[in-house]
């Protein structure tokens, strides 16, 4: 067992001064509805109870930051000070620690001046576990001022191999480069929908150019993708994009390589396209759409389906029915960084050591340890994309 402890001191009168200034809005972003309501109901001493939460919040932050990745991964609301029955304060926390925190202790108290916050956490290891985040995009522009230390960031957290998909000529170059740096990163080559060029005459030069790219690159090159149909963003040129996937299946069978799909508003054609067009390696459907249909259809046809961090999401309706859809022989895990980001870190820049988040969420849904999910994912990886770790 370890033990974390945090303590934070603060002036009552800059609780004050921030709630004059700010009014509600500072409350409603530090405090949840059940603290306010607890404070309010102290009528004269509200501020020293503001404070003292305030206090106890930055102790609990301090106490587990140890078991986070970064500070930021926790909001001042994810954490909770509220009394029991009998008057002792207690700490909630909404996070998911992989039921690695044992117990926490607070102490609270304050003056008329200060406010001081003492809290302790005892906390078992860090279960090791080896995940795969089976499509990233490490070749985005956003990563380009840390791409560094976002790598290093994933090995600490488990990330012990990746695949930095390409999606145009020169995504799939870029990806390409960042992967020979790497023993542990793969690659994929293709033309995405929202890629594709205007007219036929420049599709059939981009397309020659991935041909020749894969073949070259055999090495680290495990997937032609992503590619596909997407008729939300792109509704003028279907034509084209069925061309350019038929085109790249061709490719994908020429290489004896899978293919990774990216399909939105386009189910229907897809699935006609992929069963009058035999993927003789099959492959995988990634950041799968929630869509019953598509997954029972794409499970039919043989593929593997991805999840990322739509299923992690608050407002999502039926991620847990789509989860239970999918055999564990069949599923895969990944974080389409740096989009889409999960929760708890939704709204921030995504980066492949988040795929945690991704296999926790399945984990709760399988009622599997979250062990069981990376091993079970990280194989299934390696199967359809044929990588040898």
């Amino acid at each position: 067992m370890n033990i974390g402890c945090g303590i934070d001191i603060i002036e009552i009168d800059r609780i004050k001064e921030s709630t004059e200034k700010a009014g509600t809005r500072f409350l409603n972003r530090v405090f949840t509805d059940a603290e306010i309501a607890y404070c309010e109901s102290k009528k004269v001493q509200k501020y020293q109870s503001y404070a003292v939460r305030f206090a106890a919040k930055e102790a609990t932050l301090k106490a587990v930051s140890k078991l986070l990745n970064n500070k930021y991964e926790l909001e001042w609301k994810d954490i909770e000070i509220l009394n029991d029955d009998n008057g002792k304060p207690q700490v909630n926390i909404d996070y998911n620690f992989d039921n690695r925190i044992k117990d926490i202790d607070i102490s609270m108290s304050h003056c008329e001046t200060y406010a001081v916050a003492n809290v302790t956490v005892l906390y078992g290891e860090n279960k090791m576990y080896k995940l795969f985040d089976s499509h990233s995009h490490l070749n985005d522009e956003k990563f380009n001022e840390d791409r560094e230390f976002v790598i290093q960031e994933n090995l600490k957290n488990n990330v012990t191999n990746l695949i930095t998909a390409g999606y145009s000529v020169e995504s799939s170059k870029k990806a390409l480069e960042i992967a020979k740096k790497y023993e542990f990163m793969y690659t994929t080559c293709g033309i995405s929908p929202n890629d594709i060029p205007q007219t036929k005459e420049e599709l059939w030069k981009e397309l020659e150019e991935v041909r020749k790219i894969v073949k070259e690159n055999t090495d680290k090159i495990v997937a032609i993708g992503e590619i596909g149909l997407d008729y939300y963003w792109n509704t003028e040129n279907k034509d084209l994009q069925k061309i350019a996937f038929i085109e790249q299946i061709k490719i994908a069978n020429e290489f004896n390589l899978p293919i990774v799909i990216h399909t939105r508003e386009a189910v229907m054609d897809t699935i006609q396209i992929l069963k009058e067009n035999v993927v003789e390696q099959k492959g995988v459907f990634h950041c799968c759409p929630q869509n019953r249909e598509l997954i029972k259809e794409g499970l039919k046809l043989g593929f593997y389906i991805s999840f990322a961090g739509p299923i992690t999401f608050k407002n999502s309706k039926n991620a847990n029915e789509m989860i239970e859809l999918v055999p564990d022989d069949r599923l895969l895990i990944e974080t389409d960084s740096p989009y889409l980001s999960p929760e708890p870190v939704r709204g921030r820049r995504n980066m492949p050591a988040n795929v945690k988040y991704i296999a926790q969420k399945i984990a709760e849904v399988k009622n599997v340890p979250i062990e069981n999910v990376a091993k079970m994912t990280f194989e299934n990886t390696c199967r359809i994309f044929k990588i040898e770790v």
